[in-house]
């Protein structure tokens, strides 16, 4: 018995710049990007694809510019972000907050 593939899951994102991990694409950035081009259909592709937004990547955490041109599917489901790690602030202290400059 062979089962079908029929419920392939894919995901709008872009390739991380640093670590070449997929991100995935906020639904608000996916569908603002799709209104704009039906909104102005005059639009060269040029100037439509010319949108910038930065994405902060879920793997190695680093935050670059993209282009929508660099906008692909991929299929799967996105990777659930891991916890971060305090990289300020004295984490010791209750609620993680650092020693004020006037205490």
């Amino acid at each position: 018995m062979m089962m079908t593939q029929a419920n392939k899951q894919s995901y709008l994102g872009v390739r991380c710049l640093s670590c070449r991990q997929p991100i995935p694409v906020p639904s608000i950035l996916a569908v603002s990007t799709s209104a704009t081009e039906q909104e102005n259909p005059f639009l060269s592709t040029d100037q439509q694809h010319d949108r910038v937004f930065s994405l902060r990547c879920r793997s190695c955490e680093r935050e670059k510019p993209y282009r929508a041109s660099d906008v692909a599917e991929f299929e799967g489901t996105p990777v659930v972000r891991t916890s971060r790690l305090r990289s300020h602030g004295d984490s010791s202290r209750p609620g993680g907050l650092a020693h004020s400059a006037n205490a």
